[in-house]
């Protein structure tokens, strides 16, 4: 592979990024065209229980059991921060996350999605961190989120009861 042939990290986060927004945008679509025929609780409910059983399937895929620790240390060795513009550190509570750029917010926002939409389909998607957390046993507490206008999304994970 020549020089010129390789992508630049500033590259591959632009389109890491993109992908991330096509499927923010067709969860989006989705659920407004099921809440449509639906009664929109239980839509909720089936998002919800889909994308926890996705993180609980990765979760199930580590190849390895997980600590608070080493799930923010895999994020971080396999690019996410950096896509997501997230600081890690320790804390007295755990580790701490703090997501500065989300493709996600920003696809629903960008389609129009009203505030409340923005809140609802990032919790909705958080369920797959929380399935993923859970089935490691690691507690994942979630504060301020970047849907809700705060300036970051902060993320707590701990090994023990926070």
């Amino acid at each position: 592979m020549s020089k010129e042939d390789m992508v630049t990290e500033t590259e591959l986060i632009t389109k890491f990024r993109a992908a991330v927004k096509d499927r923010a945008t067709w969860f989006a679509l989705l659920y407004r065209e099921f809440a449509e025929v639906l009664p929109e609780n239980r839509v909720e409910d089936a998002c919800r229980k889909a994308i926890y059983s996705y993180g609980r399937l990765k979760a199930s895929r580590d190849k390895t059991k997980l600590t608070a620790q080493s799930l923010l240390d895999n994020f971080v060795e396999t690019g996410g921060a950096k896509i997501f513009e997230a600081e890690i550190e320790n804390t007295d509570k755990g580790v701490l996350n703090k997501v500065h750029n989300c493709a996600l917010v920003d696809a629903w926002r960008e389609m129009g999605c009203s505030p409340e939409e923005v809140d609802l389909f990032c919790d909705i998607a958080m369920e797959g961190d929380r399935g993923r957390a859970e089935g490691h046993g690691i507690n994942l507490e979630l504060k301020e989120t970047l849907a809700k206008n705060d300036n970051f999304c902060w993320i707590c994970l701990s090994d023990s009861a926070i």
